[in-house]
């Protein structure tokens, strides 16, 4: 007996071998993309990537750099999978005339196994389902909702004013974390986690998405371990892991708001605006518990990172450079006389240095840096000047459009006079090559949300206080890791602060 499931085991695990060895040569030399060059081993398996980010801990998005450098243009990065180097490419793969799917590989991970705005893949559906929710993110809703947002940034700065008291610095990317996350769980849910009021800015839900980010590689190519996650009871959850108590808190949190308001609709009534609870169930077919909950994360995660982050290299590439700082003083001074009479944002935008010094901060953090991936639909497509086959996952990442030399000369360097300029060698305009809240009919919803943060942040934190870094801290310490967002690993930004009277 031992030895029949011992040759039944033999007779499997050869079968296995010559099955892989067979689909890695068909990959390699008769597959529809066998024509385009690449790593061998990534035209041959999806492995090739797993070891590179989850085993090496590596950044795709920077490994793809050096790729185009060896390969050229059109780089395969996977069997079924092709990447862009040119930058007009962006606008021929994010662009409102393509209705291409996403590939469900790679977004399928995001939120377990419920479906949401975000990991909706099919074009037709994710339409729909976008329709909910973005009157709540429009330019007329956030202009109406921008106490919120101020309120917000009031609580984070009376959290520096303690620090001032007590004669110690701020980490300001913990500071713009806790309020892009007080600012987004307000909007959205009517309920403020507090997370800026927290003792040096050390909220633990905020510690908790941190140290989560890196994960990141492994939900991707390992979703199994995302679902198994999500599915663990709380108090479970916590005990494996201590450190997630605020990411567990706060989805207990969400949890009950959102069976409060399924078991008692007219609860919603109390709340002064609309949330997404009220946009999601003012339509058919409402969503299930867990499709709420998750939709609620989705937000959370999505309106936290991309404006913290341009907060955050902004912040520290002005305070490293004087002739920057004096200019944007300047301007905050003359725009805003009295600091007991705040501007409203329609004023703040207006104020051409303060926008320049937003667009370049956008640039240097990207948004997303990693490949947002699409299908090319069954007809296939010409793409780069390449006929590409139908099926075919393809994307680009957006440093190849942020980095490009033509585009943005001495893109390394901030230099928020290039927006002043306006205009790229060929007299189109730049904003139409700022993609950190991407493009087209799938970009990013929370844009004008975003953009209306960093306009009020840059202009309370430079006007309300005189700001130095703490000493060893340069602009050259910003380095991040591709973990789909790109995830600071520099030593901690902190700042000295001294309120301004007058």
């Amino acid at each position: 007996m031992a030895s029949t499931i011992a040759q039944y085991g033999l007779a499997m695990l050869i079968s296995i071998t010559v099955w892989t060895l067979a689909k890695a040569v068909y990959n390699i030399y008769l597959h529809p993309l066998s024509k385009f060059p690449g790593p061998t081993l990534a035209a041959a398996t999806i492995w090739w990537q797993i070891w590179f980010e989850v085993f090496r801990g590596g950044s795709l998005s920077l490994r793809l750099l050096e790729l185009h450098a060896q390969y050229g243009e059109i780089v395969r990065i996977g069997p079924n999978e092709l990447h862009f180097s040119r930058p007009s490419v962006y606008h021929e793969i994010y662009t409102a005339k393509n209705k291409w799917n996403k590939n469900p590989n790679f977004y399928r991970y995001i939120l377990s196994d419920t479906e949401s705005t975000f990991s909706t893949c099919e074009y037709d559906r994710a339409k729909k389902r976008r329709e909910v929710t973005s009157p709540l993110f429009s330019r007329k809703s956030i202009l109406n909702m921008q106490h919120v947002i101020q309120e917000c940034i009031d609580s984070m700065c009376t959290n520096i004013d303690t620090h001032v008291r007590e004669k110690k610095p701020i980490n300001f990317l913990r500071a713009f974390r806790c309020c892009a996350l007080d600012t987004i769980t307000s909007f959205c849910f009517a309920r403020n986690v507090h997370a800026t009021s927290e003792p040096e800015f050390r909220a633990p839900i905020e510690h908790a998405m941190h140290i989560a980010v890196p994960l990141t590689a492994v939900f991707k190519h390992f979703p199994i371990i995302q679902i198994f996650m999500a599915h663990l009871p709380p108090d479970v959850a916590l005990m494996l892991s201590p450190e997630m108590s605020g990411y567990i808190n706060m989805r207990k949190m969400l949890d009950a708001q959102v069976h409060e308001i399924l078991s008692n609709p007219d609860a919603l009534r109390s709340v002064e605006y609309q949330t997404i609870y009220h946009a999601f169930l003012e339509h058919e077919p409402v969503p299930s518990v867990a499709e709420l909950r998750d939709e609620a994360l989705l937000y959370v995660h999505a309106g936290t990172d991309t404006s913290s982050d341009a907060l955050a290299a902004g912040t520290l590439h002005i305070l490293d450079k004087p002739e920057l700082y004096a200019k944007l003083r300047a301007e905050l001074d003359k725009a805003w006389p009295r600091l007991d009479e705040r501007p409203q944002y329609e004023t703040l935008e207006a104020l051409p240095f303060l926008t320049a010094v937003v667009k370049e901060s956008l640039r240097f953090s990207h948004g997303v840096v990693h490949p947002m991936t699409r299908v090319v639909p069954d007809g296939g497509a010409v793409i780069s000047g390449a006929a590409i086959p139908g099926g075919t996952i393809v994307a680009q990442s957006n440093i190849f459009v942020h980095w490009d030399e033509e585009l943005f000369p001495e893109p390394k360097v901030f230099r928020p006079e290039r927006w002043l300029e306006g205009k790229t060698k060929d007299g189109e305009s730049l904003d139409n090559w700022l993609v950190s809240f991407s493009k087209g009919p799938r970009s990013c919803l929370g844009i004008n949300l975003g953009y209306c943060e960093t306009y009020m942040t840059f202009a309370n934190l430079f006007r309300r206080y005189d700001l130095r870094l703490e000493g060893g801290i340069k602009s050259s310490d910003w380095k991040w890791r591709d973990c789909y967002l790109p995830h600071y690993i520099g030593p901690e930004l902190k700042v000295w602060a001294t309120p301004r009277l007058s």
